[in-house]
């Protein structure tokens, strides 16, 4: 052979090697590209499946208090709508098989079982009892998930290493041990109150709050923010108006920023990003310091309901009180830094949006008959009035029920009208060391 042909033969060899190696570096990177979607893709599945059980737990356990067939009809609703997305996501993360059908097909009566309860006037005694069961049930699958989690956050499960773990039957829900590479954030749950037992009502289309109120300039608008935040008119920065059914004359000044209405010119809200570094006055204190904020804005006539307290921010939910009667809708958020005990956020959208003098229906219904609309399960320890938001856009007014279950040693608030002597809405309150919270 001669030589020329040999190092021609050496460099079509070498750049085939060139050529397959890189080839094989590429396919080696499309694949671990995929993989890594394919893990990103579980992950969003877990997330889903976790908020979906959470949530069926959460209204499963609202069945138990309730005593009529159309709260169950709507319960029955959402669970067929929330496990039939569970359904879906567990199909994402691992196929039906043996090991996973005890779950599958709770999630598939859940949503059933509840529909076919909502046909009854009332639950027998074994009836409530499956209830509670499937409400058990749920609560320890969701547990399940956390358990997933923490072993995530501390890198001790992958999709590989967990593959095959499956427990006995009687012990199906550690089904989630199989799974790997889970999702890191299942999702802040449950909501917190001080955003206002009802705060995710539908607020009206039309500003009721500021309706008959004379319109202010922007210069007059700044002159109220300066005074609110103590600095002169000239330190503050015009920011673009804010243009909706509750219009806005908007500054800043440098990361604080507050709107005030251009009708009547109202505090709508405040921000300030600064964090608090050691708390140096109490929940108490911050609760004061609120309620006077609040009376020098010139919100008159506001009750603190609730509080929550997060690095060291303590958060008040304000709720308009008048003869009695709280107004859930006309709602008011008061954030106090409990190491400076300024205020460092604000949020009166709600009491704007909403508040007005109503003309309220007289209750048809005494309260000694409202009072057997409130499950048998619960105990009843105090009683009020208040005007709940309905997802209409509507209110009623309602007997507030604060209930016990001392079986499961869970609080509860039961509304029920007062015009019909039917329940209209449930919330269950879970007390931690920052406040109260509810789902």
């Amino acid at each position: 052979m001669k030589k020329q042909t040999y190092i021609r033969i050496i460099s079509f060899l070498s750049v085939i090697c060139v050529v397959l190696s890189a080839t094989s570096v590429f396919y080696a990177f499309k694949a671990n590209k995929m993989k890594i979607l394919l893990a990103a893709e579980r992950e969003r599945s877990l997330a889903e499946l976790s908020e979906a059980i959470d949530a069926i737990g959460v209204n499963l356990q609202k069945s138990l208090y309730t005593s009529e067939g159309k709260r169950l009809s709507e319960a029955g609703s959402e669970l067929y709508r929330l496990s039939t997305v569970a359904k879906d996501s567990l199909s994402e993360i691992t196929e039906e098989n043996e090991e996973t059908e005890t779950i599958f097909r709770f999630l598939s009566q859940v949503g059933d079982y509840t529909s076919y309860l909502s046909e009854k006037d009332k639950l027998s005694k074994k009836e409530a009892e499956q209830l509670s069961a499937l409400y058990d049930y749920a609560e320890k699958l969701s547990k399940e998930i956390g358990y997933l989690a923490s072993g995530y956050y501390d890198g001790e499960i992958s999709f590989e290493k967990a593959a095959g773990n499956l427990q006995s039957e009687e012990e199906s829900l550690d089904f989630l041990s199989s799974f790997s590479d889970a999702e890191q954030a299942l999702g802040d749950y449950p909501t917190l109150l001080y955003d206002g037992p009802f705060s995710d009502s539908i607020l009206h289309r039309e500003a009721l709050g500021v309706k008959n109120q004379r319109e202010i300039t922007k210069e007059e608008g700044k002159k109220i923010a300066s005074e609110i935040l103590g600095i002169k008119p000239s330190e503050l920065r015009e920011e673009a108006d804010r243009k909706s059914a509750l219009s806005l004359y908007c500054y800043s000044k440098g990361e604080k920023f507050i709107g005030i209405t251009k009708k009547g010119g109202f505090l709508c809200y405040m921000t300030n990003p600064d964090f608090a570094k050691e708390a140096t006055i109490s929940t108490d204190e911050a609760v004061k310091r609120a309620s006077a904020f609040l009376k020098k804005q010139g919100f008159d006539g506001m009750a603190n309901t609730y509080y929550f307290t997060y690095d060291d921010v303590c958060t008040v939910n304000f709720a308009y009180r008048k003869s009695g009667i709280t107004y859930y809708a006309d709602l008011i958020k008061v954030s106090v830094s409990l190491d400076t005990g300024e205020v460092v956020a604000f949020d009166s959208e709600g009491y704007l949006m909403n508040h007005r003098e109503r003309t309220l229906p007289k209750g048809t219904v005494s309260e000694a008959d409202c009072r057997k609309a409130v499950s048998s399960a619960l105990q009843i320890t105090d009683v009020s009035s208040a005007v709940i938001p309905l997802k209409t856009g509507k209110e009623k007014l309602c007997f507030e029920y604060h209930c016990l279950d001392k079986k499961r040693n869970q609080e509860v608030l039961v509304y029920v009208d007062k015009k019909t002597g039917m329940e209209e809405d449930i919330m269950l309150l879970l007390y931690s060391d920052g406040g109260v919270l509810t789902k």
